[in-house]
């Protein structure tokens, strides 16, 4: 199998193996076959995934298929729109054409966290330093995402934005190092945190609001093979005008909270309890309330100056 830098392929190369079903993305664990022939997405995964490893082989076995494409051929000609299909059925409304990036971001996360049984997922963040990991778990709007993208500019490396990806035998946290995906004064505050040409252009008027991508750094990419042991677990809340504070969380709340977050541990099972508990033994909790993004960075980066365990 021979392995290229997707930014490498050029465009012509890159549309014909998008429109073939043979361009095969390959981060951290996983690898997914992705199709289409909307040229949003093959500019968006020449900006945003550029430095990623592809293969080109229609043949080759892979953990997901992914389609970005019209819901039928009326919506390719007339008012166009897509849809993520990741080979099996969820309710899904239409996206208009011209946000593909996002039907892609949508499909890779949908087949992950449905189909994914070696590992057991949890919705978090992950950022580590010295292999030693952070989890940043949040309900929508909490600041996940945002504070994953800051604290790569404070020196850790992005293992994920979206899945704390965890082994079934070792309790280590495996890289899936996509795009951290940024929504509304996000876009804008990670900007100032990372520079512009540091995020990909910005898609306004999604359902989310305003959505752009902090790309992952090439450093991000090689060391995805590098998994890192968890030692800290955040729940970072954002409150307008709050002051800054920590609370500590009891490990079987911090478990039931990782829980109800994650779309297989029921299905997995035992595999997922025992992993799990042996992860929490080596963690410790915070809940962070703040009302700016400097107070949760100085929040974190105190709790990890006092030791990880």
């Amino acid at each position: 199998m021979s392995l290229m830098r997707l930014g490498d392929l050029g465009r012509d190369k890159l549309a014909a193996a998008l429109k073939g079903g043979s361009l095969n993305l390959h981060l951290g664990p996983f690898v997914t076959s992705l199709k289409s022939r909307s040229v949003l997405v093959a500019n968006f995964l020449t900006d945003t995934y550029r430095d990623c490893p592809v293969s080109l082989n229609r043949d080759e076995l892979v953990d997901y298929v992914l389609r970005v494409g019209p819901p039928n051929m009326l919506r390719r000609f007339i008012k166009p729109q897509v849809l993520p299909d990741p080979g099996f059925y969820f309710p899904a409304i239409p996206l208009p054409a011209r946000m593909a990036p996002l039907a892609l971001e949508m499909g890779m996360n949908l087949s992950a966290a449905l189909q994914c049984f070696r590992f057991t997922m949890f919705h978090a963040g992950v950022v580590s330093k010295d292999d030693k990991a952070i989890m940043i778990a949040a309900n929508s709007g909490g600041g996940k995402s945002t504070l994953t993208a800051v604290l790569m500019e404070r020196g850790f490396r992005l293992l994920s934005d979206e899945f704390a990806v965890l082994g079934r035998e070792v309790p280590e946290l495996m890289p899936y190092p996509r795009p951290v995906s940024l929504k509304k004064a996000s876009v804008d505050i990670v900007r100032a945190f990372a520079g512009a040409e540091a995020v990909s252009p910005a898609l306004e008027g999604t359902p989310k609001g305003t959505v752009a991508y902090r790309r992952a750094r090439a450093s991000d990419i090689e060391a995805m093979a590098r998994p890192a042991v968890p030692k800290l677990l955040v729940f970072p809340k954002f409150e307008e005008g709050a002051v800054a504070s920590r609370e500590p969380v009891e490990p079987a709340d911090a478990l039931m909270r990782l829980i109800a977050g994650s779309p297989n541990y029921q299905v997995i099972g035992e595999d997922a309890f025992r992993s799990t508990m042996q992860m929490m033994q080596g963690v410790k909790a915070f809940e962070l309330t703040y009302g700016n993004t400097d107070d949760s960075i100085w929040l974190v980066e105190e709790l990890w100056a006092e030791g990880v365990p």
